[in-house]
């Protein structure tokens, strides 16, 4: 069986955002072979240089529309956090709550400018002799508590080098877990620190803490970490983003149609894909690593065609659209109440309206906000047509 690749050359023109589509082909193991053209250009249909003169033609160059410059990060709201971060750094420019929010925007994460100080001047407290472990270990315990403990104190850690001063800060939501593989040396060996740490040992090192005990909200640690990432001194960090998502270096992941002329979806996390889509994860990694179609319609794929129209659509819309091909997709197949699609509204925040693929899914999302529920209970408030704890649930 012949799986499904795709092989895109593209030379980028320096300072200029034109690209040169070099070739474009595609091979699926459900279809006979296809080439797929540069819509920019009527009469190229060879999937060749689309800069080559042919009989007089005059050069066509491929120019790259300003919505592609978003999704691949260069510009626009989708910038990614890694530039966003390397240019704040380059600047020299203050770090502020509403840079953090920008960098942070793809955990949803947002702090105000009260909160963020807040935080910087979160209590700490400093070790110097690491190499002296039994004392380390009782005091980050006396700190702390115990590594496996169920009490998880959360929190930042910044580590010195005592003869250079070079710095390195992290996060945790369990420190005493995170710092206990530190001094035990057993992490591992990635990045700048940790092989240093074994090579010239805890001697050489300062650590600092900072336990969130009562100053905690949601993502605190994150903001901190982020903080300090934009101090240019903490050299021993090689990604300038917390939490690196999905990493400096990612390949973003796309949903097209099926000859890949229209985008719908792009993200650099294959979590958005499950979460925001609905798509099974086992059903979206078979779809992607064999080339075939999800639901007979739409191709995931990692590689960006530059040349596909982009279209705008909301999590909202994109979610009905989806939930219409699944019940055409899957016609044949007994559906019940608890299989059928829901839509569930915040009657507060109109907005704030999402499709969930069954019933309990939806229970599920409203657990994880603290509200209980039950399928008996919402099929209830579904039949009444009123809002169960400030959420209208009522079946696609």
């Amino acid at each position: 069986m012949n799986f499904g690749f795709s092989i895109f050359v593209f030379k980028y023109l320096k300072n200029s955002i034109s690209f040169t589509l070099i070739l474009n082909k595609c091979y699926f193991s459900t279809k006979p072979k296809q080439e797929f053209q540069n819509n920019s250009s009527n009469n190229n249909n060879s999937g060749g240089d689309n800069n080559s003169k042919k009989n007089g033609e005059k050069n066509n160059k491929f120019k790259l529309d300003n919505r592609w410059k978003e999704i691949l990060g260069r510009a626009g709201p989708n910038k990614h956090s890694h530039i966003l971060a390397i240019e704040l750094i380059n600047s020299g420019e203050a770090v502020t709550a509403k840079k953090i929010n920008e960098i942070l925007a793809y955990c949803n994460i947002k702090i105000t400018d009260q909160e963020l100080k807040s935080l910087i001047n979160t209590p700490s407290f400093t070790l110097t002799n690491l190499n002296e472990k039994s004392r380390t270990k009782e005091i980050l315990k006396d700190k702390l508590g115990l590594p496996n403990s169920k009490e998880r104190i959360p929190g930042i850690y910044i580590f010195t080098h005592l003869s250079t001063g070079r710095k390195y800060v992290g996060s945790s939501s369990q420190l005493a877990f995170r710092l206990n593989g530190y001094i035990n040396l057993s992490h591992k060996e990635s990045g700048l620190l940790t092989p240093l740490l074994k090579k010239e040992g805890l001697k050489n090192f300062a650590l600092q803490v900072f336990p969130f005990y009562s100053n905690y909200i949601k993502g605190s640690e994150i903001v901190l970490e982020q903080y300090y990432l934009l101090d240019p001194s903490f050299t021993l960090n090689t990604i300038r983003v917390a939490n690196n998502p999905s990493g400096s270096n990612s390949k973003s992941l796309y949903m097209y149609n099926r000859d890949m002329t229209i985008l719908y979806f792009f993200s650099t996390q294959q979590i958005d894909f499950i979460r925001k889509l609905n798509i099974h994860h086992s059903t979206f990694t078979k779809h992607l690593e064999n080339g075939t179609f999800y639901l007979g319609k739409y191709l995931f794929s990692r590689v960006p065609v530059l040349t596909a129209k982009v279209k705008d659509m909301s999590y909202l819309d994109l979610g009905l659209m989806l939930e219409k091909d699944r019940v055409k997709y899957n016609k044949n197949k007994p559906l019940n109440s608890s299989s059928k699609a829901v839509i569930l509204t915040d009657v507060n925040n109109l907005e704030n309206t999402i499709v969930l693929p069954s019933l309990g899914k939806c229970v599920e999302y409203l657990q994880d906000k603290g509200l209980s529920a039950s399928q008996v209970t919402l099929v209830k408030y579904i039949n009444s047509g009123k809002a169960y704890k400030g959420y209208l649930c009522k079946f696609l």
